[in-house]
């Protein structure tokens, strides 16, 4: 035998190998797209897709999300600048795509991604807007599941209060609150010790919960500021179109933010949120659906 040549027999036998390597990848590929089809089948029964062909940005979004977006586990989509007051990015996976396409319950990370959005209208326009506005994100203050009540309240005003220390110079604070499947906005403005209370169920009454971690939090926030100010915050009740449904407070609250980013505070303070409507139209919500579509799919490669 040659040097440097392989019996006969040994290459069979790697050739073997080779090929039941590749029969094992091709049937965890087909695995895989077995669970994508499975998963995407049992959605589609569960929800249907709302106004999706009468959108040329609805459409795009839904190829992608089907197309490439089932193919990893998340995309990340992050903001230009400091959102939170520090590098923000967040993680989005089909299901998120899949709420938005079927006017499901928003999640947090779509919420939050769309506060991207509003972000980076403010910034850069066009046209620019600096209406002093700045934004929390959701988990600092909701409550988490994993802990109790005291300890929520206590972990989101000293969260808060933290929070209201490092900011800015801005002092319109976006503070969207999930007390459990709802989504609610207060809207804090410093200069005034005023509250806006945003709610899509236009129930009358406060989020105590709420109300607690905000007093408490201005309460820590003025001791850090070496302040002897007595803190009292006015809340304010603002009224605002209502839901028609059970699943659209995600929607509303979002467009309550993007309202008052586009027309500055003086929207609550008139009470004219929403121009005066009893409930927001398909085109009003729909225009949320499409601006957070047109932003998170540019971060699909």
């Amino acid at each position: 035998m040659v040097d440097g040549q392989k019996e006969p027999r040994d290459v069979e036998e790697g050739n073997d190998m080779e090929e039941g390597d590749g029969i094992e990848k091709k049937i965890k590929k087909k695995e895989k797209q077995n669970v994508t089809l499975q998963r995407m089948w049992t959605r589609a029964h569960m929800k249907t897709r709302i106004r999706i062909e009468k959108s040329s940005i609805f459409k795009m979004t839904t190829m992608m999300a089907d197309g490439q977006v089932t193919k990893v586990d998340s995309i990340k989509v992050q903001s230009k600048n400091d959102l939170f007051g520090y590098d923000s990015y967040t993680y989005l996976t089909w299901d998120d795509f899949e709420v938005v396409l079927t006017m499901d319950e928003l999640t947090g990370v779509v919420i939050v991604s769309y506060m991207m959005v509003l972000f980076n209208k403010m910034k850069y326009g066009p046209p620019k807007r600096d209406h002093r506005i700045c934004f929390v994100n959701p988990s600092l203050i909701s409550p988490s599941t994993r802990k109790g009540k005291s300890k929520n309240i206590d972990d989101a005003s000293r969260g808060l209060a933290d929070w209201l220390s490092s900011r800015k110079g801005n002092d319109i604070i976006f503070m969207p609150y999930n007390p459990g499947r709802h989504w609610i906005l207060g809207v804090l403005d410093m200069k005034s010790d005023t509250c806006y209370y945003l709610d899509s169920l236009s129930s009358g009454n406060f989020n105590m919960q709420l109300k607690e971690i905000v007093h408490s939090a201005m309460v820590l926030y003025a001791t850090q500021s070496g302040s002897n100010k007595r803190v009292k915050l006015n809340w304010v009740n603002v009224t605002c179109p209502v839901q028609p449904g059970s699943t659209e407070c995600g929607y509303y609250m979002l467009r309550f933010m993007k309202e008052i980013v586009e027309e500055g505070i003086e929207v609550l303070v008139k009470d004219n949120l929403g121009d005066g409507k009893v409930e927001y139209t398909t085109d009003d919500i729909d225009e949320i659906r499409e601006e957070w579509s047109e932003f998170v799919t540019g971060f699909i490669y």
